[in-house]
């Protein structure tokens, strides 16, 4: 694996950031972050790194010269269930609108 597409997000020293990060890459912080942080993958908190707030990842890493203080919560994460789309049905004894319904005509291959 090159250092070009290494999947890992980086907080640089000299970066503070605050706020929600969610992602599903590692993430290595050299910087400052505050608030939540999610990840499916391995958070590294390096020497220098700062990290306030809370925490859920898939790993936890705290090198020599950390500094944390949040909630944590370490474990395999699963990823967002993905809702079926809601249907609708028009209204009984009312007709599609000619444009709609040429519309469902194609989408039923009637056309």
């Amino acid at each position: 694996m090159t250092l070009l597409n290494h999947p890992v997000f980086e907080i640089h020293p000299g970066i503070r950031l605050k706020g929600q990060l969610s992602m599903a890459k590692d993430v290595l912080i050299t910087g400052k972050f505050e608030g939540d942080l999610k990840t499916l993958g391995r958070l590294t908190v390096a020497a220098g790194g700062v990290m306030t707030g809370s925490i859920e990842a898939g790993a936890l890493v705290l090198e020599a010269g950390h500094q944390v203080e949040a909630r944590i919560h370490v474990g395999a994460l699963s990823r967002p269930k993905v809702e079926a789309p809601v249907r609708t049905r028009k209204p009984a004894g009312k007709k599609w609108p000619a444009s709609l319904q040429k519309l469902k005509e194609l989408a039923l291959g009637r056309k």
